[in-house]
């Protein structure tokens, strides 16, 4: 998924904030972007982010963003609030005088800081019979502590709140994982590593990754989970790179792949490679109006399916290698 918010100001900016800060909204030319960035970086006022224009586009794959340089920026600035309102709000009235106009000031907010504030989004959800849970939600979050996936957000992808990662989840727990061998393609955070790791699969579980973050990621979650090192193997590449592919397994029984359709169709050579004859792989990050070419081009690898669910317009499926012929 792409991000449409532009970060301006380091992250120790936020270390520096008072008890209460106005929050100013503003709107400008998409043409002022740099220029208004780099005045205000030597201006009493802390640039949090901007915000360009969007349309969001359907394609193949879900959903993407594409940005509009016809329609005004929106901008967020800090400052301390150490005099009276009013002040401040007529001081930075004036300085947007230099603009001209072209910048706009639409909002004013006074805020507390709450330098955890983010944390108040991930709050425990159960899938099944597990329940998903950051660090700081405390142990007594749920009665049956070993069905509890500790999982805190960070720079790798997945916090188990998209509807597909916990339908995989759904379907994994009603499906066989002792002694399986897993490859996780598309790990992020490792939350399905993670939770095939606790429920009996051949350690290690196999989880590979674009994004280098994903390894100190996975191994912090381990951590939270009580599991060793070695229960999930972390390789960062791609998995159609010789590099990588190299590093994988060759007879997996679960392959897991949560990324989007048309990555689900590139990665069937990686999987007729890495899996085992009979065994199941596991397709998610699939739009309803893109299922078709995902199994059809899973059919034609020799795919069957059996089972599936859904969650509005996405689509998770299992499916299983069944033509010895189609397997290289």
């Amino acid at each position: 998924m792409n991000t449409v918010s532009r970060s301006i100001q380091g992250e120790g900016v936020w270390s520096e904030l008072s008890a209460y800060w106005l929050k100013y909204t503003l709107q400008l030319d998409p043409k002022l972007e740099e220029s208004f960035a780099e005045e205000l970086a030597s201006s009493p006022y802390t640039l949090g982010w901007m915000e360009p224009g969007i349309d969001v586009i359907r394609t193949d794959n879900g959903y993407d963003y594409r940005e509009r340089d016809d329609v005004p920026l929106t901008a967020y600035l800090f400052e301390p609030l150490t005099d009276g309102q009013e002040e401040r709000v007529e001081q930075l009235q004036h300085v947007l005088e230099k603009w001209a106009g072209q910048v706009t000031l639409l909002k004013v907010e006074k805020v507390r800081e709450e330098h955890e504030s983010w944390q108040q989004q991930f709050e425990p959800v159960q899938v099944g019979e597990w329940h998903i849970a950051p660090s700081w939600s405390g142990e007594g979050v749920v009665e049956d502590l070993s069905r509890v996936l500790w999982i805190d957000p960070g720079a790798a992808f997945g916090t188990g709140y998209h509807g597909t990662t916990q339908d995989i989840l759904y379907l994994l727990q009603e499906l066989p994982l002792t002694d399986k061998r897993v490859l996780d393609i598309g790990s992020g955070s490792g939350i399905l590593s993670i939770f095939c790791a606790k429920n009996g699969a051949s350690w290690p579980v196999y989880a590979i990754d674009i994004n280098p973050a994903a390894a100190d990621q996975i191994d912090h979650n381990c951590s939270l989970n009580h599991l060793p090192k070695q229960a999930v193997q972390v390789v960062i590449g791609d998995p159609l790179e010789p590099a990588a592919a190299e590093q994988l397994p060759r007879d997996a029984d679960l392959i897991l792949i949560n990324i989007g359709a048309e990555e689900d169709v590139a990665m069937l050579p990686v999987v007729l490679r890495s899996l085992a004859w009979g065994g199941t792989v596991i397709l998610s990050g699939i739009v309803e109006w893109s299922r078709e070419m995902v199994e059809q081009a899973y059919r034609e690898a020799g795919f069957s399916p059996i089972a599936e669910r859904i969650s509005g317009e996405w689509v998770t499926l299992v499916t299983r290698l069944c033509d010895n012929e189609k397997k290289a």
